[in-house]
C-alpha cells in the first residue's frame, strides 16, 4: 500500500542503539518498522499507553489525536496530562504533545486535530481507534481501511472490562508466524518408506472401503474397533478385547503403516535427525544441504526448489515441506524421494520460514458474529468471552442512543444496557447474562491503569505486525476482572486524580492505596513501567506512605527504546534518581512517599536494607533481570512473610505470579524452569555444527585468553609471591591450569611492544585454526571408525551426524578474513600491555605489514585429549591431577618463588564489553567464530548476531513490559482489596507475537513433608537402588514457617543446642545458617574429638615415611581438616551463637538485627533413628536480643 507523502522523515537523525529491540524483532522487522506510519485516536489512559509504546519502537511516523478536554480522573491513566495543562483548557493532544515527542526524537510525531476523514486516514499504514469512537464511526473507519488496504485495531477499557478487534484484511502476509529463531537439525538417517495414515478414518476409508458417511456414525470407540477388525481381517494381527481399549489411535496407524497388507501404496521420505527432539512442527520447511543420495541430483539448490509434502521431490538438497512423526520426536517425513536412490550419509538442514496468508472479516460483520482468538485462555473465567462481547454491544448500543456511555453506578441506566442486549441478536447463544452485562455498565465510565497498561501494550505490538511479523489477533479479545468490583463498596467520583479507582473500588481503597509501604527493586524497563502505575494509581504517594526504590544501574543508550521514563539526557546518569524524577512529574504527590536508593539489595547492603527496613513493607514487587537477585529477595520475604510481585519478559513474552506468605509456592519453588539445555562440551570444544557453537567458543578463548592469563599474571604482580602461592594451594584441582597462566604470562610481559603484541596474534590463529584442526584430523582421519571402547564394535563412521569432517586454515597475511582476525587480536594485546595509552590503537595496514614480514613456524603433530561424550559438561571434563602433575606444580611453585614481584609490568587485563565499538572485542569474537566456522563449512555469523549471543544480550521490548506489569498491577489492587481467598488472585504468561495467553489460578504452597525417597546406587558395575526415609516434624510445612527460639539474649553454643533439645525434643548434630549467600560454613557440630585425634596420629605417620609428593600431600590434608576438626570442638565449648555464626560467616551488615535464620541437623530423643532415616525441621529464627 502507498502511503501519502506529506510526512517526511527527520533529517540528521541521532545515534540509537536498538540492540535489544532487534533481538526480539530481528533486523527485517527493525527495517520495515521504520517505514511504518501509524495513527492513535483517542487518548484516554490506554490511547497514551499505545502512543508510547509505539513511539518507543521507532517507526516512521506516529500521529496522535484527541481534541477533547480532559477532566480530574485523567490525571490518574494518562500520565502525561498535568493539572496545569488542565488550567490552561488543552486538548489531551495538546497536553500529551511535549512529552510524547520527546520520547524518540528519530520519529515523526505530530497531533492531529480536527475531524478525521478518508485522506487523513490515508495517511497510515495502521490505524488505532480506542474507546471515545462511536461504533457507526468505527465501521466507517473500518471498510475505508480495508479498501485501501490499512490495518485496523480498536481498543476498549471500560472499568474492568477490556476489548480489543483486529482487522487485518484480506490476504495479509506474515512472513514469520512466531519469532522463534529457525531451528536447524543434522541428518542421521533417509528412508523411502510408505506414506503414514493421517488418522483413523483415512484408514477405514482406504484400506476398509467405507463411506465418509458409515465413518462418522461410528464414533471414537467404533473407529477404533473397526480399525482394530481391519488389522485382523487384512495383516492377521489380532488384538483380545483388553488390548483393543487401552490401544491408542497412534498405535493403530503405527501398525497400519508398517504391515505390508496395510501400509499406503504411496510413499514418502523419513528422516531421521540426531538427538532427541527436532523441536519442529507440521507444515515447517526445512532446506536441506549436504545430502548425498545414490541417484538424483546431489548438489545444493540454493533454496531455489521448494517441495510440498504431497510433491515428487527431485533433489533431496532443497526446501521441503515436512510432517512430523506421531510418536518419535528426532522424525519427520517429506515428499516422495523414491527415484533419488539409497542414503550415501552427510546432510543439515535448516528451519526456512515460508509466507503465510490469512484473511480477516470486517468490524461491521463481526459485531453480532464475532471470532475470538483461539489462543487467549483464560481459564478463571472460561466461558465469559460471549457474555463480554454482548456486554460491549450493549454499550455501543447505549452510546449510540444516548450519545454518551452510561452513568456511573446508574441503576436506570445499567437496567437500559441489559434490555439493549436482550433485544441484540447474534450468532452466539448467550445465558444468564443480565448481571454481568449490568455490572459493566454501571463502571463503564471508568478506567484502570492497570487494564491500560496492559491494553496498550498488547495493542501497540498488535500495531507493529503491519509489518508481517507475528501473527495478528484473530479476530476479538475480551479480558475481565469484574469480580473485583462491588457496587456497595464502590464510592461517588470526588474531583480528584483517583477517581476512577475511588468509583471503581471506593474511597477507602484509594485511602489504602497512599498509604502503602513496599518496595520497588530494580529501575530498569520493568520498573520504569511500575513506577508509571504507582504514580497513576497514587500508590504510597502520601506522608503517611512509603514507596522505596532502589537500582544501582547507570543509564545507556540502549535503554531508551524500552525503559521509557529516560531520555537522551539521562545516559550516564543513575537509574533510580532519574526514573524517580520522571515519575515525580507525572504525579507530584508521589514525592511525599518516595524514598530513593541507589543500591544493590544484597547480603553485603543489610546495613541499608536493614531487618526494621523489610519489616515496615506491607509488600515487595520485583523489577529485577537476573535469578540470583531474585532469590536474595524472595528469601527476605520469606523470612518476613511479605507478598511478593514477580515478572519477567523475553522479547514477546512474558509472565507475572504473586506469591502470598503461607498460600502459594515462594518465587524459588513456584518458578517455572527453564530447559537448561547447554552445549556439550565435545561440541563446543571439537564438534561444532552450528554458528552457534562457534561464537559460544569465541567467548570462552576470549576469556582465557585476554581475561584470565592477565588477571593471573595481575595477582601475583599485587599480591606477591607468598599470598599469591597462599591463594592458588587452596585449591588444589585448579593450582596446575593457574600456574601455568601466570608464569606463560611473565614470560610474554617480558616484552610488552607492538611486535609481540603481533607475533601473539599470528600464534593464536595458527593454534587455533591450523595446528588444533591438523591435530584433530590427524588424531580422526576421514576414514576413522566409531568403535565402542568395551565391546569394540564398529559403530560406523566417526565423521558422521554432528561431527563434521574439518579443514584448515593456512595463515595469508593477504586474506581479509585472516588479516583481520591478526588485526583484532594485535588490537586487544595493545590495550593489556598499556601501548594504547598514550598513542591508541595500530594502523592496521602496520599490523598487517608486520605480520607479512614474520616467519610461520611449521605445525607439528600433537596428541590430543578428545572428548567425545556428548554428554560431558565442563565439570565433566575436570581430570584428577597425576603423580607427574604433582611434581610440575612443585616445580612451578619454585619457578614463581625465583619472581621479583617489583620488576613486573603492570597489565591491564582485558573485560569483556559488548557494547563499545572501539575495545575490538566484539569485532574479535565476530572474526574468530566466522574463522572457526569455515573449518566446519558453517554459514558466517554477522557482527551484531555475534554481539547479541556472546554479550548474552537479552532480547527486550517495551510492549510486553507494558502488558505484563498491567496484570501485575491487577494483582495488587487485589491485595490493597483484601482478597482472603488466594483463588482470587492470577498467575499468568503471555507471547504477543502469538496471541497466547494463559491466565490461570496460582497453584498451591509447596509442603515439606514426610516421605520416602528412592536412591539409585551404581558399584562395580552393579545398580542397586536404597529407600531413605525423611520424617518431617511436623509432618509438613511450608518454607513460611520458622520454629522461633525467642532466647532475648545471645546464648553460649552448646547451651542453646540443650535449650533447644528440652523445648523441642530434638538434638541439634549440626548448626549452619539457612540465609541466602551465608551457606557452605558450620557454625555447631557433634564432634567426636578421640576419632579425629586418633585420625592426626595416623596420617602423620604415614605421611613420614612416604616419599610420593601426591600421596604425602593427600595424608597432609587429612592432618589439616582433622586438627581443625579437634580445635573446632574446644572452640565450640566457649562461643555464643552469634559469635559462631560471625566467625563462619562474617560481620553482620546491620548492626540493628535481632534474629538469625539458622538449619540444623536434628535427631530425635525419645528413639533411635532408622536404618536410612534423617529428620528434617523448619528453618529456626533465633532471637538474641
Amino acid at each position: 500500500m502507498e502511503v501519502g507523502g506529506q510526512m517526511e522523515a527527520k533529517e540528521g537523525k541521532l545515534k540509537e542503539d536498538l540492540s535489544r529491540q532487534e533481538g526480539a524483532y530481528g533486523a527485517k522487522m527493525i527495517g520495515k518498522l521504520k517505514k511504518m506510519k501509524c495513527a492513535v485516536f483517542g487518548l484516554r489512559g490506554v490511547g497514551v499507553e499505545v502512543a508510547k509504546n509505539l513511539l518507543l519502537a521507532g517507526p516512521h511516523t506516529v500521529v496522535v489525536h484527541d481534541d477533547n478536554k480532559p477532566e480530574p480522573a485523567d490525571l490518574g491513566t494518562n500520565f502525561y496530562i498535568s493539572l496545569e495543562d488542565m488550567k490552561k483548557g488543552k486538548t489531551r493532544a495538546e497536553a500529551c504533545e511535549k512529552a510524547l515527542s520527546e520520547i524518540n526524537p528519530n520519529t515523526y510525531f505530530r497531533i492531529h486535530s480536527g475531524e478525521v476523514t478518508s485522506e487523513v486516514l490515508s495517511e497510515f499504514h495502521v490505524v488505532v481507534f480506542t474507546d471515545d469512537t462511536p461504533l457507526a464511526k468505527l465501521k466507517e473507519y473500518n471498510a475505508f481501511c480495508r479498501k485501501n488496504g490499512i490495518k485496523f485495531v480498536y481498543v476498549g477499557v471500560f472499568g474492568m472490562l477490556m476489548s480489543i478487534f483486529s482487522d487485518f484484511g484480506e490476504n495479509h502476509e506474515i512472513f514469520d508466524t512466531n519469532g522463534d529463531a529457525e531451528r536447524s537439525v543434522v541428518v542421521d538417517k533417509v528412508e523411502v518408506v510408505s506414506e503414514p495414515y493421517k488418522n483413523m478414518q483415512e484408514l477405514l476409508k482406504l484400506v476398509g472401503g467405507m463411506s465418509d458417511e458409515a465413518i462418522a456414525k461410528l464414533g471414537y470407540s467404533g473407529k477404533k474397533k473397526a480399525c482394530c477388525d481391519l488389522l485382523k481381517d487384512k495383516a492377521g494381527y489380532s488384538l483380545d478385547e483388553k488390548r483393543q481399549k487401552s490401544i491408542t489411535p497412534n498405535e493403530i496407524l503405527e501398525l497400519a503403516d508398517t504391515k505390508s497388507e496395510t501400509k499406503k501404496k504411496s510413499t514418502c521420505g523419513k528422516i531421521t535427525t540426531v538427538g532427541q527432539r527436532h523441536l519442529l512442527s507440521d507444515g515447517d520447511f526445512i532446506k536441506f544441504d549436504e545430502i548425498t543420495m545414490s541417484a538424483g541430483q546431489a548438489e545444493a539448490s540454493e533454496g531455489k526448489a521448494v517441495f510440498k509434502i504431497t510433491d515428487k521431490i527431485k533433489t533431496l538438497n532443497s526446501t521441503c515441506e515436512i510432517k512430523t512423526h506421531r510418536t518419535n520426536a528426532s522424525v519427520f517425513y517429506i515428499g516422495d524421494i523414491s527415484g533419488l536412490g539409497d542414503y550415501q550419509g552427510g546432510g543439515v538442514g535448516t528451519q526456512v520460514k515460508m509466507p503465510v496468508h490469512k484473511s480477516y472479516q470486517s468490524l461491521a460483520d463481526q459485531v453480532l458474529a464475532p471470532s475470538f482468538e483461539p489462543a487467549f485462555a483464560d481459564m478463571s473465567h472460561f466461558g465469559d468471552e460471549l457474555k463480554a462481547h454482548l456486554a460491549w454491544v450493549a454499550l455501543q448500543k447505549f452510546r449510540t442512543e444516548k450519545k454518551r456511555l452510561p452513568l456511573l453506578h446508574d441503576e436506570k441506566d445499567s437496567q437500559l444496557c441489559v434490555e439493549l442486549a436482550k433485544k441484540t441478536e447474534t450468532n452466539f447463544p448467550v445465558s444468564d447474562a443480565d448481571d454481568f452485562v449490568a455490572k459493566v455498565a454501571q463502571f463503564a465510565r471508568a478506567e484502570t491503569n492497570a487494564l491500560c497498561a496492559l491494553a496498550g501494550g498488547i495493542v501497540a505490538q498488535e500495531a507493529m505486525k503491519q509489518t508481517g511479523k507475528y501473527t495478528p489477533i484473530g479476530q476479538w479479545i475480551h479480558l475481565h476482572a469484574m469480580q473485583m468490583l462491588k457496587l456497595d463498596k464502590a464510592s461517588k467520583p470526588v474531583g480528584s486524580r483517583y477517581d476512577h479507582y475511588i468509583s471503581l473500588f471506593g474511597e477507602k481503597f484509594a485511602e489504602k492505596a497512599q498509604k502503602a509501604k513496599f518496595f520497588l527493586v530494580g529501575c530498569g524497563a520493568l520498573g520504569c513501567e511500575f513506577l508509571k502505575n504507582i504514580a497513576m494509581t497514587g500508590l504510597g504517594c502520601s506522608e503517611e506512605g512509603a514507596v522505596h526504590i532502589t537500582d544501582d544501574d547507570v543509564i545507556e543508550l540502549s535503554n531508551l527504546s524500552r525503559q521509557f521514563l529516560f531520555r537522551r539526557r539521562h545516559v550516564g546518569k543513575l537509574k533510580s534518581e532519574s526514573a524517580a524524577a520522571s515519575a515525580v512529574e507525572m504525579n507530584p504527590e508521589l514525592k511525599k512517599g518516595l524514598k530513593v536508593h541507589n543500591t544493590r539489595v544484597e547480603p553485603k547492603t543489610e546495613s541499608e536494607f536493614t531487618d526494621k527496613f523489610w519489616q515496615g513493607l506491607d509488600f515487595v514487587v520485583n523489577a529485577l533481570d537476573n535469578l540470583k537477585a531474585r532469590n536474595y529477595v524472595d528469601t527476605k520475604c520469606l523470612i518476613f512473610s511479605k507478598p511478593l510481585f514477580e515478572s519477567g519478559t523475553l522479547g514477546t513474552q512474558a509472565n507475572q505470579t504473586i506469591h502470598v506468605p503461607f498460600k502459594t509456592p515462594s518465587y524459588k519453588e513456584g518458578a517455572p524452569p527453564g530447559e537448561g539445555q547447554g552445549i556439550a562440551m565435545c561440541t563446543l570444544t571439537n564438534f561444532p555444527y552450528e554458528p552457534l557453537h562457534c561464537i559460544e567458543w569465541s567467548r570462552t578463548m576470549f576469556g582465557e585468553v585476554f581475561e584470565d592469563g592477565p588477571s593471573a599474571f595481575e595477582d601475583l604482580r599485587r599480591s606477591g609471591v607468598d599470598k599469591y602461592l597462599e591463594k592458588t594451594g587452596k585449591n588444589v584441582s585448579e593450582e596446575h591450569e593457574t600456574l601455568i597462566k601466570t608464569l606463560k604470562w611473565v614470560k610474554i610481559a617480558a616484552d610488552p611492544t607492538l611486535e609481540q603484541c603481533v607475533r601473539l596474534a599470528m600464534d593464536h590463529f595458527l593454534g587455533y585454526f591450523r595446528d588444533d584442526v591438523k591435530n584433530l584430523i590427524h588424531a580422526f582421519p576421514e576414514d576413522a571408525r566409531n568403535v565402542d571402547k568395551k565391546t569394540k564394535e564398529d559403530k560406523g563412521p566417526f565423521w558422521h551426524g554432528r561431527r563434521r569432517f574439518p579443514r584448515a586454515h593456512e595463515l595469508d597475511t593477504k586474506n581479509e578474513d585472516h588479516a583481520e582476525f591478526v588485526y583484532r587480536t594485535t588490537c586487544i594485546f595493545a590495550d593489556i600491555f598499556g601501548l594504547t595509552k598514550s598513542g591508541g590503537y595500530p594502523e592496521r595496514s602496520k599490523v598487517v605489514a608486520m605480520a607479512a614480514e614474520m616467519p610461520i613456524t611449521k605445525w607439528v603433530p600433537k596428541k590430543m585429549d578428545v572428548v567425545v561424550d556428548e554428554d560431558a559438561t565442563k565439570q565433566d571434563t575436570k581430570k584428577t591431577l597425576a603423580t607427574d602433575e604433582y611434581e610440575e606444580i612443585e616445580r612451578m611453585r619454585a619457578e614463581v618463588k625465583a619472581i621479583d614481584t617489583e620488576k613486573l609490568v603492570q597489565l591491564f587485563p582485558a573485560d569483556f564489553e559488548k557494547d563499545d565499538d572501539t575495545n575490538h572485542h566484539i569485532d574479535w569474537i565476530t572474526s574468530a567464530s566466522n574463522l572457526r566456522g569455515w573449518t566446519r563449512k558453517l554459514k558466517a555469523s554477522t557482527r551484531q548476531h555475534c554481539r547479541m549471543v556472546a554479550g548474552r544480550i537479552i532480547a527486550a521490548i517495551a510492549t510486553a513490559t507494558a502488558a505484563i506489569t498491567g496484570l501485575v498491577f491487577l494483582e495488587i489492587y487485589k491485595l490493597l482489596l483484601e482478597t482472603e481467598d488466594i483463588n482470587d488472585h492470577r498467575w499468568s504468561t503471555l507471547n504477543l507475537a502469538t496471541n497466547v495467553f494463559a491466565i490461570e489460578l496460582p497453584p498451591d504452597p509447596k509442603y515439606t513433608r514426610t516421605r520416602e525417597e528412592k536412591v539409585t546406587v551404581a558399584q562395580d558395575d552393579e545398580v542397586s537402588t536404597i529407600v531413605n526415609k525423611v520424617t518431617c516434624i511436623p509432618d509438613k510445612f511450608t518454607s513460611y514457617e520458622f520454629i522461633e527460639m525467642k532466647m532475648g539474649k545471645d546464648m553460649n553454643l552448646v547451651e542453646f543446642v540443650e535449650e533447644f533439645k528440652k523445648q523441642k525434643g530434638l538434638e541439634i548434630t549440626m548448626l549452619s545458617s539457612n540465609e541466602p549467600n551465608k551457606r557452605g560454613g558450620v557454625m555447631y557440630q557433634e564432634i567426636n574429638v578421640g576419632f579425629y585425634q586418633g585420625r592426626i596420629k595416623q596420617s602423620e605417620m604415614m605421611a613420614s615415611r612416604i616419599r610420593n609428593p601426591m600421596q604425602r600431600k593427600r595424608f597432609e590434608e587429612i592432618i589439616v581438616s582433622s586438627k581443625a576438626m579437634v580445635d573446632q570442638a574446644e572452640l565450640q565449648k566457649n562461643q555464643t551463637v552469634l559469635e559462631a555464626w560471625i566467625k563462619a560467616y562474617g560481620p553482620l551488615a546491620d548492626p540493628d538485627r535481632e534474629f538469625l535464620v539458622l538449619s540444623a541437623s536434628v535427631n530425635p530423643t525419645d528413639r533411635e533413628l532408622e536404618d536410612q532415616e534423617t529428620i528434617e525441621i523448619p528453618a529456626i529464627k533465633y532471637y538474641f536480643k
